[in-house]
């Protein structure tokens, strides 16, 4: 799961910049937003990252 995050992140994202919203227009029939940043990947992969680290909980099918 990182290694397509980070290629959807090198390859995609990018050239968008880091944020992840970007306000393009405000127009009468709403609001347009821009193409997402990278902001999103990284955070997606400090969740796994944080996930793989801290281990099975107390709370999980296989602890006794």
């Amino acid at each position: 799961m990182t290694a397509i995050l980070l290629g959807a992140m090198f390859t995609v994202h990018l050239p968008y910049g880091f944020s992840s919203i970007k306000l393009m227009a405000v127009t009468p029939a709403g609001v347009q937003f821009g193409p997402p940043g990278f902001e999103v990947d990284l955070l997606y992969v400090a969740c796994l990252a944080a996930l793989v680290l801290s281990g099975p909980g107390p709370f999980a099918i296989d602890a006794s």
